[in-house]
C-alpha cells in the first residue's frame, strides 16, 4: 500500500524543485516525495496549493482547467481506490489461507503437543518404576554388603582365634618335645650307665670265677 502524504510536504516539493530550476509536473513531484502517495492525492494537493498561491479573481479557462484536472484527479483517485480493493480483497484471501494454514499447523502442533504429554507422562512412570527397582536392588546390595562385612569379620575373628590356638598347640608340643627329648636323652644316660655298671659287675665276676678256678688247680698239689 502507498504511503499517505501531506500538503506540506507537497509544497516543500514543489518549493525544492523551483529552486533547483526544474519544473514541478507530477512526475518530478512524486520522485520528489520519494514515490510516496497517490497519484491522485498528489493532484489534489498540487491543485489546492496552486489555487490557494493564485489570486481569488481567476479567469473561467483557469477554472475550466482547474476542475477538468480536479476531475482527472477524482477519476484516478476512483481507478486507485478500486486497485486498492482490489489489492485488498487479495490481501484478505491471502490472510485468509494462511490463517487456515496456521489453524492447520496449531492443530497439528495441539496434537503434537498432547503426545508429547503422553510421552512424558509414560516416561515418567517407567523413571519412577526404575527407580524403585534401582533403590531395591541397591538395598539388597547394601544389605549384602553389610552380611558380608559382618561375615567377613567373623572369619577373621575365628582365623585369628584359630591361629592363637594353633600357635598355643604348637607351643605345648614344642614344650612336650623339649621334655620328651631331655627324658629320652636321660633315660639314655641312664642307660649307659647301667650298662657300664653292668659291665663293671661282670668283669669283677669274672675274675673272681678265674680267681676260683686257679685255686682249685692249686689245691691238690698241696701236702
Amino acid at each position: 500500500m502507498k504511503q499517505i502524504i501531506t500538503k506540506e510536504e507537497v509544497s516543500k516539493a514543489i518549493v525544492d524543485l523551483a529552486g533547483q530550476g526544474k519544473k514541478q509536473t507530477l512526475a518530478a513531484l512524486h520522485a520528489a516525495l520519494n514515490n510516496r502517495g497517490s497519484m491522485s492525492t498528489l493532484v489534489r494537493l498540487k491543485a489546492e496549493i496552486e489555487a490557494a498561491s493564485q489570486p481569488s479573481g481567476d479567469s473561467p479557462d483557469g477554472l475550466k482547467a482547474f476542475r477538468e484536472v480536479w476531475a482527472l484527479a477524482v477519476e484516478e483517485g476512483r481507478q486507485q481506490q478500486e486497485a486498492v480493493l482490489l489489492e485488498l480483497r487479495e490481501s484478505v484471501k491471502a490472510l485468509a489461507a494462511e490463517n487456515e494454514r496456521l489453524e492447520g499447523t496449531a492443530l497439528a502442533a495441539q496434537n503434537r503437543a498432547g503426545e508429547l504429554d503422553q510421552a512424558k507422562s509414560c516416561a515418567e512412570t517407567e523413571l519412577a518404576q526404575f527407580k524403585i527397582h534401582v533403590e531395591g536392588e541397591l538395598k539388597q546390595a547394601r544389605t549384602a554388603q553389610t552380611e558380608g562385612t559382618t561375615q567377613a569379620a567373623a572369619a577373621l575373628q575365628n582365623l585369628a582365634e584359630a591361629r592363637a590356638s594353633h600357635a598355643a598347640q604348637v607351643a605345648t608340643l614344642q614344650a612336650d618335645l623339649t621334655a620328651a627329648v631331655r627324658k629320652a636323652h636321660e633315660l639314655e644316660l641312664n642307660l649307659v650307665r647301667a650298662e657300664a655298671l653292668l659291665e663293671a659287675k661282670g668283669i669283677q665276676a669274672a675274675t673272681a670265677e678265674s680267681q676260683r678256678f686257679k685255686h682249685s688247680k692249686e689245691a691238690p698239689n698241696q701236702p
